[in-house]
């Protein structure tokens, strides 16, 4: 089973442990009824309990890591959950009651060592399990959600999922289902280990985080509608985007780390890898591992693999397990040497299989296959775990030797489940072929096969193949090989070549048709017709003809989501056109519809996706226009900053990298209006009055003295200025001919109002510095200069400053 040496086989399995022997009778009747069977089970148990070491259990896995450390799982094995052990090698356990019917899967989730929730996806239903008894309480039906449902937890605390209405219920351990979390639509969730639930919001591009049942905190992470991968890494949130290959780790603050990984539409490891993130991406078999940590992103191509149906990667002990769907194989990959160190072979013929961890073990299981389960510890040695016919009830003890009655048989309050156990082929030999076939049909299937030159009497069975005694489970074929003349056997929905071999042990040839279209991969290569018709007469070694398909039918893709998912044995690639509309829909397909592709082929999803927003800061304002149109973007202007950086873009909203619907606005933020310096021109000697200019000249014979900062032209459009008003004094007012300069448009007495001469600030935005007027207590006439200039500090030693105020604020002279 394994590719290379490593399996444990060499030792018998243990002996089972009290706890392991506890759980086994938790699945019999009853523990109400004291039957001498029960009984002597329970002082068994109770016998090798007394010298049992008790077992340290943990909380959480699929999202948190599994940490109960009793060595085992709970599993599907056809119909049922089991309890799989891997120090003993054996069944602890296993419900009564069938969960599943069918080739229905499920999801096992184990929430602590006292409960396990139980997903069928194909039914809608959630059922509750406590470990103690694992009877069967299911707490949610939702047949409008089937494969739309999945269970997370970790830290305390479960949450359900329901990809398809887009909530999420907290499930209580001991309440059933709880009310669900007032959220936006969700999609995905995952739960650390503190309990703390985060879920991905398409329609929003939110991470939503969640604890205890309420919403804490929201952050935008990615463009509206686009879809992502949501893990845990290292006990953090990581979202995985197929369409640019990028991975970010968050945490409640924010973003904490992102990481380019060049691994479009590829697949994110499964949640819980305590450093790792893995990436198999399916086009080209590439494996990509990144380390959030350090920051390291390594790559390695799988030999002879690309195009091959991948399932998420797990991470543990250093080692990345690959499950490959395409060759039944789980591929080791150690983190250091990034190369395929061992790989498993999964028996089996489903589709897919499962690859989990749980209890600090790798496991690897096909529900529907054989009765192998292999389980990898944490430091990569694995273990073949037959539990083909484990976990059935025991056989009743013989009669007790002792002189001790057995206790009174008690009747139970409801009957004992009825188990779903392997079926047995019984003695057909002798019976008619048509009395054998109704003994085995409906629960088996009868494949009548003629012996011509057979002993006995026309129509009467020679044997039966598997003989009397085997064990099969439910649907499996039984040929039951008859006296002739020999008749055509009914090999219709059988594999191709099991037909052949029913014909051949009829005596008659098998000749081959390949025609028609699959509609999944597990109908390639299955019989569809048959010529001659089945139980009809035939010489030996005469042909008969089996139809059947190689090809899986190409569905129908266009205007469906990009993400859709292929039938069984295809394999989904979408391919990003880049920007346009609609996006994320499919808008053309290779092969196209209708076609025939072989099992594994890819199938290219082409769709357009939105436009990333480009980083514009720095650059001139029609420049980032033109490449916001290059973008199939709308530019906002917003010429309202306040900055001396003129005509340089300072901000924008979304920051670059949102993905934008085409024609949506971008804002970018800018100022176009230069300032002016402000001149202060003097008053021939004697007279000492001063004149404000803008950029201009002052009054004939004024002499220009220094620029004292730097104004705007009156109504200037930059936020927060004021008009300042000049005055000049014309009589009874001081120094006739002297200016006063203010925010005050009405005329004074003895002034004549001049108008607006510039515009400054109201309040005090970064970087300016005040204006003051200082007015002369003995001449009245006013000056201006800046607090902390050598004007200002000269102005003051004499004797300007009995009156003083603040005109407005300006920016600093040059």
């Amino acid at each position: 089973m394994s590719g290379s040496a490593g399996t444990d086989r060499s030792t018998p399995p243990p002996r089972r442990s009290a706890s392991a022997l506890r759980r086994l009778a938790a699945v019999r009747p009853s523990r109400k009824t004291l039957t001498g069977t029960r009984l002597n089970r329970i002082l068994l148990v109770t016998a090798l309990a007394v010298g049992a070491t008790a077992f340290a259990f943990g909380t959480g896995y699929r999202s948190s890591r599994a940490a109960f450390d009793d060595g085992g799982a709970y599993l599907q094995k056809s119909s049922r959950v089991v309890h799989v052990n891997a120090d003993n090698r054996d069944i602890d356990a296993r419900t009564a009651k069938q969960l599943a019917t069918g080739k229905q899967t499920l999801e096992v989730v184990q929430v602590g060592p006292e409960l396990v929730y139980v997903v069928n996806n194909e039914t809608g239903v959630v059922t509750r399990l406590p470990t103690e008894s694992l009877e069967a309480e299911p707490v949610q039906r939702r047949p409008d959600s089937k494969g739309k449902l999945s269970v997370v937890t970790g830290g305390g605390s479960t949450y359900l999922v329901d990809a398809e209405q887009g909530t999420l219920n907290r499930l209580e351990r001991k309440d059933g289902p709880g009310a669900p979390v007032p959220a936006p639509r969700v999609t995905k969730a995952v739960v650390d280990g503190n309990g703390t639930a985060w879920a991905y919001a398409p329609e929003s591009g939110e991470l939503v985080q969640i604890s205890g049942g309420t919403v804490t905190g929201k952050q935008r992470v990615t463009g509206s509608g686009e879809q992502v991968g949501l893990t845990l890494v290292s006990g953090a949130p990581v979202l995985y985007r197929p369409e640019t290959g990028q991975a970010s780790l968050y945490g409640p603050d924010g973003l904490r780390r992102q990481l380019d990984l060049d691994a479009r539409y590829g697949i994110s490891s499964a949640p819980g890898a305590p450093n790792h993130l893995a990436v198999v991406v399916p086009n080209s078999g590439e494996l990509v591992i990144a380390d959030f940590g350090s920051g390291e992103v390594k790559r390695m191509t799988l030999p002879d693999r690309a195009g091959h149906q991948f399932g998420p990667p797990v991470v543990l002990g250093g080692r990345v397990y690959v499950p490959d769907f395409t060759s039944r194989h789980v591929l080791v990959v150690p983190v250091n040497e990034l190369r395929v160190a061992t790989y498993t072979t999964v028996p089996g013929t489903s589709a897919t299989f499962e690859v989990s961890v749980r209890d600090s073990r790798v496991w690897i299981n096909d529900p529907h296959g054989s009765g192998i389960v292999v389980s990898f510890d944490g430091n990569g040695r694995s273990t073949e775990i037959d539990i083909t016919g484990r976990g059935d009830d025991p056989p009743k003890p013989a009669p007790s030797k002792s002189a001790t009655p057995p206790p009174p048989t008690r009747t139970p309050k409801t009957p004992p489940p009825k188990p779903a156990e392997l079926l047995t082929v019984p003695d057909l030999v002798g019976l008619d072929r048509t009395a054998a076939c109704a003994q085995l049909e409906p629960k088996l299937r009868c494949v009548a096969v003629a012996q011509p030159d057979g002993e006995g009497e026309t129509d009467k069975v020679l044997s039966t193949n598997p003989p009397a005694g085997s064990r099969l489970s439910a649907g499996k074929p039984v040929t039951v090989v008859y006296r002739g003349p020999a008749r055509v056997p009914r090999v219709v929905d059988l594999p191709a070549g099991q037909a052949c071999q029913a014909l051949i042990a009829a005596r008659l040839k098998c000749v081959d048709r390949v025609s028609g279209l699959a509609s999944s991969g597990n109908e390639v290569r299955v019989v569809t017709a048959q010529n001659p018709a089945p139980d009809s007469a035939a010489d030996t070694d005469a042909p008969v003809e089996i139809t059947y398909p190689a090809q899986i039918a190409v569905g129908n893709f266009a205007g469906q989501p990009y993400d859709t998912a292929c039938p069984v044995g295809l394999n989904c690639v979408p391919r990003n056109l880049g920007p346009g509309t609609p996006a994320y829909v499919v808008v053309a397909q290779t092969p196209a519809a209708g076609a025939g592709a072989d099992p594994g082929s890819n199938v290219v999803l082409d769709h357009y996706g939105h436009p990333a927003v480009p980083a514009l800061v720095g650059m001139n304002p029609d420049q980032a226009c033109a490449t916001l149109q290059a973008a199939q973007l709308a530019c906002n202007r917003n010429d309202n900053a306040v900055t001396l950086q003129v005509n340089q873009v300072l901000a924008q909203d979304p920051a670059p990298g949102a993905a934008l619907p085409a024609g949506s606005p971008v804002t970018i933020t800018y100022e176009s209006t230069a300032p002016a310096p402000l001149h202060r021109f003097k008053a021939p000697a004697p007279n000492r009055a001063n004149f404000l200019s803008p950029g201009g000249g002052g009054p004939g014979g004024w002499s220009q003295q220094s620029t004292i900062g730097r104004v705007y032209p009156p109504d200037a459009a930059v936020p927060g200025l004021q008009n300042i008003y000049q005055s000049r004094c014309v009589s009874g007012c001081g120094e006739v001919g002297g200016y006063y300069y203010s925010g005050n448009p009405q005329v004074q007495q003895n002034w004549v109002m001049e108008g607006a001469a510039f515009a400054c600030f109201t309040d005090s935005p970064p970087g300016t510095v005040p204006l003051h007027a200082l007015m002369h207590g003995a001449d009245a006439v006013w000056v201006f200069a800046e607090p902390g200039s050598a004007e200002y500090q000269y102005f003051k030693d004499n004797g300007f400053g009995r009156f003083e105020f603040r005109i407005c604020n300006v920016w600093p002279r040059p």
